[in-house]
């Protein structure tokens, strides 16, 4: 039978009503669906139909996306058609989009008295886990399929010569940028006029804090303004009037951004009267956003909708539905001290593992579905001479996140077990800041100055798990078949590689790895311009990587090619205390803001200096005050000069109050900033007057950022981790 899949928005439009009926011949599988999210879904792109030759409709694929997860949230296949391999193309062309488009997951929910389900597992889908059963409603299975990814560790053969291609490498961003969502009004009205099914009322629930952020444009009051009545109370407009709301934008300003939008929305014929309104309420709307660097703009309004692709690409906004977020509100679905933070509305702890705590933790990873010998294997505490590191999560006082990993075994193997509840009420999305702390607290627990392999395992149904050590340099393992268990690996090197430990740091990444480096460490003007060469020891392509994502890959490590330079930051003793919580003299026992979880964290400064660190800048952070002396060095992820609006949508708070953010800001009402990692502790730290007499501070004695040559890092360096490397 011919058949072909259509993808293209303006020919599946005329198939919509006939989709609609087809959806509700099947209530019972499908679920209840609004008109209008299939209007939504086929402007956007998210609505594929498999046809005849005689352009008979035989199925169709309703998906959603939020970066990096694709979501099925309908596949049919008309009766007449079925067995046919109607549902199988659908889903392949959508495998096929997502590892074209960089996605990391597909997933889907079925019910379990379906007999869909042993589709989805003929079509290549684990089912990861069940979802509880409230009163009256079904259990569901969830599936999920893994998508392609680039792996360092692995053959290349069938892959793109260049990492520098792939969905690891970004437009230049804070690998962890704060999610902050405008919301249209038409959303808001959805839910105060009860014309909503579910997927706004959820959005609005999230709060205003947490890692997403809600808020509004000006316009947004403006419109209700407009439509109220004179006179009356009106207290839709009254509580709109108190949401958190974008700073209005000069008209003049903004008027060519307006022009440009317009031209990208195609509004068509001029339009008059209201529509005429409401149309310039929209360019208003996606304008503030643009302008004030929103993360996304979440409408329902179908021709912006429709060109969501084309604002993205143009102006890196992401236009999205409510219905792009319903897979966050699955309702039914050595020993340290703890360590408590506030994240969004709940405070967690994460403490080591007592064994009175045991039979715990071994319920909890039992309901993750965690087998019984990796769960011995998780909670072992080891031996004396080789000790386990093992770390519980908590919040609303149960047990949401486990870890645990040895010291280097044979081979510089790190066997690392993490297990979140990723669908806990109360966690929330703060499961993926335990994830990154817990990563960030193994990879800092190697021994310094060796390179080591990080073996990582997870729960198949851990998606936001995957994505955190992705980012940071996981990769899919050779061979899945060796360790079933090990969902990822990577490599990690504590310390700094220079031209004196190269050639070790060379033999240990080959052996490791099965690519060589070149024989000499490059200087910093050549890989900037050239990349760094990784050929394979045996039959395979030879490929280039980017000095920032090699870094990434080997990370918490800094890299000091020759001529690569740094600089000084300054920094007050409290907000290195809040920013570098490990450096702090004396311990807490009040939560601490969610800063000290993060991976990635934001410093803000003086405007224009940003041009001194700019992206894969080794920064050294000074504390200035009573302490005068040099703690740590890192690596800069980003960095521009905002306003204080975009700093607080694009960044977040970090450490700095509201009012500690005014007091850096420029004339202009601009502050800077840089979001860094890798952060690598110094094991002796180095006084003031040790880096005056060494000629690391000039005349202005480190009042603002300064520039550090390649030999005084070079020196710094080795002052700092002298001990070390003397082991």
């Amino acid at each position: 039978m011919n058949e072909s899949i259509v993808t293209d928005p303006n020919e599946i439009k005329g198939y919509i009503d006939q989709i609609r009926r087809l959806a509700d011949t099947d209530k019972s599988a499908l679920g209840f669906l609004p008109a209008s999210a299939y209007h939504e879904a086929g402007m956007r792109g998210h609505l594929w139909i498999a046809i005849g030759n005689d352009r008979k409709l035989h199925g169709y694929l309703f998906f959603g996306s939020r970066y990096p997860r694709l979501r099925v949230v309908q596949l049919y296949v008309h009766p007449d058609f079925r067995r046919s391999g109607t549902a199988r193309a659908l889903i392949g062309e959508l495998v096929k989009y997502g590892e074209d488009h960089d996605y990391l997951t597909i997933s889907a929910k079925v019910a379990v008295d379906l007999e869909a389900n042993s589709f989805w597992k003929a079509a290549g889908f684990n089912a990861t886990r069940r979802t509880a059963s409230a009163p009256g409603k079904r259990s569901l299975n969830v599936y999920i399929c893994d998508l392609d990814v680039p792996s360092l560790i692995r053959d290349q053969k069938d892959q793109a010569p260049a990492l520098a291609d792939s969905k690891f490498i970004r437009y230049p961003t804070p690998i962890f940028p704060t999610p902050s969502y405008v919301i249209d009004l038409n959303v808001f009205l959805d839910v105060v006029r009860s014309r909503d099914h579910g997927e706004a009322s959820l959005l609005l629930s999230l709060g205003f804090d947490s890692e997403i952020r809600l808020c509004v444009t000006s316009e947004f009051a403006e419109e209700l303004q407009r439509s109220a009545t004179v006179g009356s109370p009106d207290p839709v407009l009254e509580f709109a009037k108190s949401l958190p709301t974008l700073p209005t934008l000069d008209p003049g300003a903004v008027k060519p951004l307006i022009e440009a939008l317009r031209t990208v929305l195609r509004p068509g014929t001029q339009k008059t009267g209201k529509r005429a309104v409401n149309d310039a309420s929209d360019l208003i709307h996606l304008a503030s956003s643009i302008q004030h660097r929103a993360y996304g703009f979440i409408t329902r309004d179908a021709v912006i909708l429709q060109r969501a692709a084309t604002i993205y690409q143009e102006y890196r906004l992401r236009v999205v539905s409510p219905a792009d977020f319903s897979d966050l509100f699955d309702g039914d679905a050595g020993r340290q001290h703890p360590q408590r933070a506030i994240v969004g509305r709940h405070e967690i702890e994460i403490a080591d593992l007592d064994e009175r705590n045991r039979t715990e933790a071994e319920d909890f990873l039992h309901r993750l579905g965690v087998d019984p010998h990796t769960t011995s294997f998780c909670l072992a505490s080891g031996t004396s001479r080789r000790s386990r590191s093992r770390r519980i999560a908590r919040t609303a006082g149960r047990m949401v996140g486990v870890g645990s990993w040895a010291n280097a075994g044979l081979g510089g193997t790190v066997n690392l077990y993490l297990y979140i509840d990723e669908d806990d009420e109360v966690l929330g999305n703060s499961e993926s800041v335990i994830d990154r702390f817990l990563l960030e607290s193994c990879m800092n627990a190697g021994t310094y100055g060796k390179l080591l392999r990080l073996d990582l395992a997870i729960a198949q149904q851990q998606e936001k798990t995957r994505e955190v050590a992705i980012s940071i340099g996981f990769r899919p393992p050779e061979r899945q078949d060796q360790n079933p268990n090990v969902a990822l690996t990577k490599i990690t090197f504590k310390g700094v590689v220079d031209v004196r430990n190269w050639l070790s740091f060379r033999r240990a990444f080959r052996e490791m790895t099965n690519y060589t480096l070149q024989e000499t460490m490059p200087s910093w003007n050549r890989i900037t311009n050239t990349g760094i060469v990784m050929e394979p020891n045996e039959a395979g392509r030879i490929f280039t990587i980017s000095p920032f994502d090699f870094e990434t890959l080997a990370s918490p490590c800094a890299l000091l090619y020759p001529g690569r330079n740094a600089v000084i930051v300054p920094i007050r003793e409290g907000y290195a205390n809040e920013l570098l919580p490990s450096t702090q003299r004396q311990k807490s026992f009040f939560p601490r803001r969610e800063v000290e979880f993060r991976l990635e964290k934001a410093y803000f400064f003086a405007a224009k200096k940003h041009t001194l660190v700019p992206r894969g800048t080794i920064v050294v952070f000074y504390v200035s005050g009573p302490r005068s002396e040099a703690i740590a060095l890192a690596r800069v992820t980003f960095s521009d000069t905002m306003t204080r609006t975009q700093a607080l949508l694009h960044l977040g708070r970090g450490v700095l109050t509201e009012e500690e953010l005014d007091e850096r800001k420029s004339g202009k009402n601009e502050i800077s900033a840089f979001t860094f990692d890798n952060v690598l502790l110094f094991q002796k730290n180095i006084a003031y007057g040790e880096l005056k007499r060494a000629g690391c501070i000039d005349g202005r004695n480190l009042q603002t950022v300064q520039p550090l040559s390649h030999e005084k890092l070079r020196w710094l360096s080795d002052r700092a981790f002298q001990d070390e490397m003397n082991r």
